[in-house]
């Protein structure tokens, strides 16, 4: 049993925007956890760190019994350390079982270690009030969803197969492949920013204005892409001659983050006013 039912939540309402989860704690890749980030705008992402471990398996099917007696108020989301161990350096953790709560696109660590059930029901109720105190009182329900109706693209699979393994430059190719066969595709464009992004957290990338993109990047990975957009804009601002090279790298993080997001939004509208 879990403590939700004893949390007054009335005033989250339905689920107004009919958004559907194919499962309560889903498999992660790099398009679910894109898709899943943006959920935490509305509602809290629970991020569970795994391995192949008997803990890991025990936290799993606990983890998924929480969060189903949430009865859509949270969701949940599940990185393996073996096979995503990309992913789950996004976030800082090198460890399984361990777990974390996205708010807003806001990773926090909520337990590491084999925690018990009441004390993860305890920790996700936390979580919920936290949620419901900014706002966080979006819902969803259970069911297929246009996600699990459109399966990858092969090339998408092999791109990502290639992160897992490490190889960047395969993934790359093979991004840029596709997008010379279908432009417009935007989550190839994002799936390019993304291992971009990562071969330059591992090698930081030459040239005169290197850096300004490594800052701008660490702001970006540690959460906070306001800010990284603010440190491009205002060297954009004053420095004439990098316009074209900081344009083009703000455009590429644009993709990265999603057209749709506040931050990039506001960002956009300062370009604007930059450029006329």
């Amino acid at each position: 049993m879990t403590n939700f039912g004893a949390m007054d939540l009335s005033a989250s309402g339905a689920n107004p925007a009919g958004e559907t989860v194919s499962s309560w704690l889903v498999k992660a890749d790099e398009p679910t956890l894109r898709r899943y980030l943006a959920l935490s705008e509305k509602l809290p992402v629970i991020m569970l760190i795994s391995d192949s471990s008997e803990a890991s398996a025990r936290v799993r099917k606990a983890l998924t019994e929480i969060i189903a007696s949430g009865e859509g108020r949270l969701v949940g989301i599940d990185v393996d350390l073996e096979t995503s161990p990309q992913l789950a350096a996004a976030v800082a953790v090198n460890q399984a079982p361990a777990a974390l709560a996205i708010l807003a696109g806001q990773p926090a660590p909520i337990f590491k270690g084999e925690a018990t059930m009441q004390q993860m029901a305890e920790i996700l109720s936390q979580v919920l009030q936290a949620a419901a105190q900014n706002g966080l009182t979006g819902r969803v329900s259970l069911g297929a969803g246009t996600e699990a109706q459109k399966p990858a693209p092969a090339e998408f699979v092999a791109a990502y197969e290639a992160i897992d393994r490490g190889d960047l430059d395969t993934a790359e190719a093979i991004f840029a492949k596709y997008l010379t066969e279908k432009p417009a595709d935007q989550d190839a464009k994002a799936g390019l920013a993304q291992v971009k992004l990562m071969k330059r957290l591992q090698a930081p990338e030459p040239g005169e204005h290197a850096a300004l993109f490594a800052a701008a990047d660490q702001l970006l990975v540690g959460g906070d892409a306001a800010a990284a957009f603010k440190v491009l804009l205002d060297e954009f601002a004053v420095n004439l001659d990098a316009r074209d090279q900081i344009r083009t790298r703000l455009l590429e993080l644009f993709t990265l983050i999603g057209d749709s997001e506040e931050p990039v939004l506001a960002a956009r509208r300062r370009l604007a006013s930059l450029l006329f």
